[in-house]
């Protein structure tokens, strides 16, 4: 599910959203059978990208044992020089990497983390009928936090205090997402909506 490009809902409006930061990685869906192996599509594809990053791999371990699990999310790069938690560029030299000698070497050089934000399927059954809030609470109750592994937080019916706030920790927007809208695989739906901040340069402790 993709958003669309668009304005800070106002405040007669912001009750209906949460909001979380925009990373602007590289969008993956995380497949986890539950025996303890690991699958990696890219979103836009649907391409294997799990040899791409090994540093994933662990990622099953943080599952209760025999648990399913489809959860989408992105991988992304963060900027060592500008502390800004996301590079474009970095996540693009990462990702064309493809001798496993190049790749095992970005390990220290380009190091990645994997964001992960919504729960498409869970135990033998779909979630993606259920409205963004219950997907939310799924995803939190896994605990799923790891090394290179992270839920990103989230403001319910704050826009502005959103808005500002991933502003200053130096991301690009934010994403305001409905809290009644049920997950549409391949759409780009209105109820997501992509806010870009409008300055033009940011630096550590602005």
């Amino acid at each position: 599910m993709w958003p669309v490009i668009g304005s800070l809902p106002g405040v007669d409006r912001e009750a209906e959203f949460a909001f979380e930061p925009l990373w602007n990685g590289a969008r993956v869906l995380v497949h986890l059978p539950g025996d303890g192996t690991l699958l990696l599509r890219g979103g836009t594809c649907g391409v294997d990208v799990t040899g791409l990053y090994p540093e994933l791999e662990h990622l099953p371990e943080l599952l209760p044992d025999g648990l399913e699990a489809v959860l989408d999310g992105e991988v992304v790069a963060p900027d060592p020089d500008t502390a800004r938690p996301t590079s474009v560029a970095r996540i693009q030299e990462r990702m064309s990497l493809r001798h496993p000698g190049a790749i095992a070497h970005a390990l220290a050089e380009l190091p990645i983390q994997l964001v992960l934000y919504d729960v498409l399927y869970l135990g033998n059954e779909p979630t993606l009928l259920q409205p963004y809030t219950a997907r939310r609470a799924l995803l939190d109750d896994l605990d799923i936090t790891g090394p290179h592994v992270l839920v990103p937080p989230y403001w319910p019916a704050m826009a502005r205090e959103a808005y500002d706030h991933n502003l200053q920790e130096g991301f690009d927007g934010v994403v305001a997402k409905r809290l009644t809208s049920v997950y549409k695989p391949g759409r780009r739906s209105t109820e997501w909506i992509r806010v870009k901040h409008l300055a033009p340069t940011w630096s550590p402790g602005t």
